[in-house]
């Protein structure tokens, strides 16, 4: 049976970062078999606030492949539209905030020469199409980016973080930001804690309807499929992690802060499956979570009480987690994977593998380079 490949690298020191990022890359896209001189790709951030890693992507690790596609013949566009709290886009223009301001202040701007992508400044009609196909929930579709059009190759780029809405923010939750606002709104309102968006809608004169599918989670997961073709990989840092609150650094009019551990060693996973990353960072941040005091968790717990959609990490098996059943169940993955380690303990190898054992027993493959 074919199993999708997933790598995960120790760093044990930040010096090796650079080095380690490169390798993977390479290691995992086969020397970048799919990459042809001019091809045209973008790099999906999450760009979700002006905060700096990890409540955003990592600029190490931007700008190491960044510079290594470019030196391979590509032309490179970092692209994102940051969340509805610091951005707001509206029929009418971008009521408040940038997008590209964020990306300057986050620290992800290394590299001047390479251009960043707004979406929200490419215009409410000109710069969005309505993705529609059989089946979705979305009933009418949802309207992306054009730069899933524009590009021949897409490589994502999330971080490692919990979430008050949606629990975690990994892959899948890190292409909402190619949506346009309406269209963010609209999932927003199956979701907890909607009233919060209401009031955004309001602020941009947009309408909202919830539509009584209860589907955020599988509204989420379906972006995946407009953009399915043309991704290449899913690359994860994580030598930080937010394993309280998120997605930004402070929660509740920044009353609260997500509580940031260092990974020792730090971890990069990849994969041309975007389900196995999904699922390898989730069981991740699952270890990491369980290890914090109650003290530290006390918050997490609280907000996940009254979520009411999201369960406390640790508490139920990644298997059943509503992003990763409904990505295998489109088929934009596969769940029998070949964990492939290199530089990880022994320990943490244990660790992991505990947590990835899928419900009738059957664990994970594994192998070491």
């Amino acid at each position: 049976m074919y199993k999708s490949k997933l790598y995960i690298y120790g760093v044990k020191e930040q010096k090796n970062l650079e080095s380690s990022i490169k390798n993977i890359l390479l290691k995992s896209t086969n020397d970048l078999s799919w990459l042809s001189k001019g091809d045209v790709v973008l790099l999906k951030p999450a760009l979700n606030s002006p905060d700096p890693y990890p409540a955003t992507t990592d600029p190490v690790t931007i700008e190491v492949i960044a510079r290594l596609l470019i030196q391979r013949g590509a032309r490179v566009v970092i692209g994102d539209q940051s969340g509805i709290g610091h951005v707001l886009h509206s029929p009418n223009g971008t009521v408040k905030g940038s997008s590209k301001g964020n990306y300057e202040k986050s620290g992800m701007k290394r590299m001047k020469e390479i251009p960043f992508a707004a979406f929200e400044e490419e215009g409410w009609d000109k710069g969005f199409y309505r993705y529609k196909s059989d089946g979705l929930s979305w009933k009418h579709g949802f309207f992306i980016t054009n730069w899933v059009k524009k590009v021949d190759h897409i490589i994502n780029l999330p971080r490692l973080s919990t979430h008050v809405q949606a629990g975690v923010t990994l892959g899948f939750k890190n292409f909402v930001g190619l949506l346009r606002e309406d269209s963010r709104l609209e999932f927003h309102m199956n979701g907890p804690f909607s009233f919060v968006m209401k009031t955004r809608a309001i602020q941009g004169s947009i309408k909202t309807v919830n539509d009584k599918s209860d589907s955020f989670f599988k509204k989420i997961v379906e972006i995946s499929l407009a953009v399915k073709s043309k991704l290449r990989l899913t690359l994860l840092t994580a030598t930080k992690a937010q394993v309280t609150l998120g997605p930004d650094k402070y929660a509740a009019l920044s009353l609260f802060p997500s509580h940031v551990v260092d990974l020792d060693p730090g971890i990069i996973m990849a994969s041309e499956d975007q389900v196995a990353v999904e699922i390898c960072a989730l069981s991740l941040l699952t270890y990491l979570y369980k290890k914090q005091s109650m003290t530290t968790k006390m918050l997490q717990i609280l907000v996940t009480m009254l979520n009411t959609q999201t369960k406390e990490l640790g508490t139920y098996s990644i298997w059943k987690n509503p992003f990763i059943t409904h990505a295998l169940h489109l088929n934009l993955g596969k769940a029998e994977i070949e964990y492939i380690y290199n530089n990880i303990s022994d320990q943490m190898k244990t660790s992991l593998q505990k947590i990835l054992v899928r419900p009738l027993g059957f664990g994970p493959r594994t192998s070491t380079l």
